[in-house]
């Protein structure tokens, strides 16, 4: 962890820093390690000739404001990675909006003065992802969140050659993907050092079922949807729990006092600064 931050729980820039780049791009995951984030989460789909591509949804108009109608399915990797990603799908707000009780999603954007138009970037392989992550000089973990199914054969061929498999951790919140991957790796074992999760959201009986019949080391819970008593009771069971967001200083300080593992936010600057004033 870094020096201004030595308490849980773990930050995990959720997408990278999307304050200073587009989500799930390079620069904003650059970003997170530049600030000293102990984590980031991203979001993974697959091309048409099969490679992992490091962005949330399965077509282009999301990233590039331009109508996509194909999905990524129809194209291959290097044809996705042509298409400009604009800055101006990034530069959210620093701080969360005010009130801070208010619940809210952190996709306001903002276009500063120093906003340069034409500036873009572009989408990444998770090969590609995987090389910079071994320049990262520090342990930074990554949530691996699988968007489809698919793409386990395709995962394990980048792990055999990956000097990062014990940062990483694989998970989903498609149960139809959750249900594939504790499958795949029951069947084929996992690579020494892989962690897997899963993001259930909420406790409750379909839910834990899952959970007491799955290889997991973390859960995803949604914020104010556990209590410290959920988190000792998944400690016993040898899991981890990482709070879904929930970015305001009320939530912020009860995942302190509960022990959570991890937290995954749209503000890890802000939260930083936040802890910083509290001790």
């Amino acid at each position: 962890m870094s020096k201004e931050y030595s308490g849980f729980p773990m930050r995990f820039a959720h997408t990278g820093v999307t304050q200073f780049a587009p989500e799930n791009s390079l620069e904003a995951f650059s970003k997170a390690a530049e600030l000293g984030c102990e984590g980031v989460e991203m979001d993974i789909q697959l091309s048409g000739d099969g490679e992992i591509i490091v962005t949330h949804n399965d077509n282009l108009a999301y990233m590039t404001f331009e109508e996509h109608r194909d999905s990524l399915r129809a194209l291959t990797a290097q044809q996705i990675k042509q298409f400009d990603i604009p800055y101006r799908n990034a530069l959210k707000l620093k701080y969360p909006p005010y009130p801070w009780t208010e619940h809210f999603g952190g996709r306001r954007m903002i276009t500063p003065p120093d906003y340069v138009e034409n500036r873009v970037t572009h989408l990444i392989t998770m090969p590609e992802f995987d090389e910079w992550l071994a320049t990262v000089d520090y342990d930074l973990t990554v949530e691996v969140e699988f968007k489809c199914t698919g793409m386990c054969p395709r995962m394990d061929e980048i792990l055999a050659k990956s000097k990062n498999v014990s940062r990483y951790i694989l998970f989903s919140g498609n149960w139809d993907v959750l249900e594939e991957m504790q499958e795949h790796y029951r069947k084929n074992g996992k690579p020494e050092g892989l962690r897997l999760g899963a993001n259930i959201r909420f406790i409750n009986d379909t839910t834990m079922d899952f959970v007491r019949r799955s290889d997991l080391w973390e859960v995803g819970l949604n914020n104010e949807a556990f209590t410290k008593e959920d988190v000792e009771m998944f400690e016993k069971m040898g899991i981890k729990v990482f709070s879904n967001l929930g970015d305001y200083p009320e939530w912020w300080q009860q995942i302190c006092d509960m022990g959570v593992t991890g937290f995954k936010t749209n503000y890890p600057d802000a939260y930083t600064e936040w802890w910083a004033a509290k001790i």
